[in-house]
């Protein structure tokens, strides 16, 4: 511990950063798609969350609110949507106000894209999954399920408390699993009807919104990906997520010269980590990795950037809490260098 220690205050010494980094929470609890419903709803770990985001001197957490192919949060009647559950909406109102008390934003993103699997759902769930994306389930979804839920939002004066939305988890993936009829297409004519519908609502009238993206070598990203032509001409800002190592953000020349172009939008790294195919908890790779990640987001034209993730306080070794920086019931020590970068960022 005292040679992490160390490594940590070698780091500080050199640090002259100037993004902010937040954090990804996802779900509290593990409670993937159920973390909002009265069966797993923990205040207290909310509190605790905010509290330790708050700690950090970060400005924002990213929570996820629809996320599997299930949605329990809604009731259905075959696959008709009827309306979201009552305690699911007193329950985001709670975590919200939370939120508020700690003065952290949150960011907010609705679907998870990796839930649509043509390799693994039933074929009705997959086009339930396609209808909510594209058809007339999208219209239900929005009138029904997002609306009900924002204008409770805005009445209970917390509607500031949500900083962006993010309308999909990386959702090249559903583009590239054939999740649209018209390929990017189709995912273009989503970001544009949602978000015109969600911005005409009372409170969100300047809430930006987009779709997130990963970043990796072997990905080929959306065609004319920052034209004002291309499919992505709707978004507000860019989130574009990266995994590596050693804290590469691949494509970075691309993201710079985008970022000082005239009428750029806002760019975030919206999720960074050691790689996926790394399953060693370690660390003083999580040290490293976060420093250069820190480090390459504003050189890479990034205005802030997002850890995946904060906590994961299961016991034992789990694949989540290699990536975590509060893991096993402690908190790592690249908590540390986060909360020093973000004290010169202030």
């Amino acid at each position: 511990m005292r040679i992490l220690l160390l490594i940590i205050c070698l780091i500080y010494s050199t640090l002259s950063l100037a993004v902010n980094v937040g954090f990804n929470q996802a779900w509290f609890h593990n409670n993937y798609a159920s973390q909002y419903l009265d069966n797993a709803f923990d205040e207290k770990e909310v509190e605790r969350i905010f509290q330790l985001t708050n700690l950090a001197g970060a400005k924002k957490l990213r929570l996820w609110f629809f996320e599997s192919s299930e949605l329990p949060m809604i009731e259905w009647q075959a696959d008709t949507i009827l309306r979201l559950k009552p305690e699911y909406i007193k329950n985001v109102i709670k975590t919200l106000e939370i939120a508020k008390k700690h003065n952290v934003k949150v960011y907010m993103t609705f679907f998870d894209a990796h839930s649509y699997r043509p390799d693994q759902l039933k074929f009705k769930n997959l086009i339930k999954l396609r209808n909510l994306y594209q058809g007339d389930g999208a219209k239900s979804f929005l009138n029904k399920i997002i609306a009900p839920l924002f204008q409770e939002i805005h009445l209970h004066g917390v509607a500031d408390v949500i900083s962006e939305i993010d309308l999909g988890n990386e959702f090249d993936t559903v583009v590239n699993r054939l999740g649209f009829n018209s390929g990017w297409k189709g995912a273009a004519k989503m970001i544009c009807t949602w978000r015109e519908f969600i911005q005409n609502l009372p409170g969100f009238t300047t809430t930006p919104i987009t779709l997130s993206l990963r970043l990796h070598p072997l990905l080929i990203l959306a065609p004319k990906l920052f034209s004002s032509q291309g499919p992505l001409a709707c978004v507000d800002f860019y989130d574009f997520h990266s995994y590596s190592d050693k804290g590469e953000i691949h494509r970075c020349s691309l993201l710079k010269a985008y970022s000082m172009s005239e009428n750029a939008k806002k760019m975030i790294l919206g999720e960074f980590g050691i790689s996926y195919f790394n399953h060693r908890f370690d660390d003083q790779l999580q040290l490293s990795n976060t420093e250069n990640y820190i480090r390459n987001a504003q050189a890479c034209g990034f205005s802030e950037a997002l850890a995946w993730r904060l906590s994961d306080i299961r016991p034992g070794h789990n694949k989540e809490a290699r990536y975590s920086f509060e893991a096993n019931g402690e908190v790592r020590p690249a908590y540390e260098i986060i909360r020093k970068n973000n004290q010169i960022s202030e």
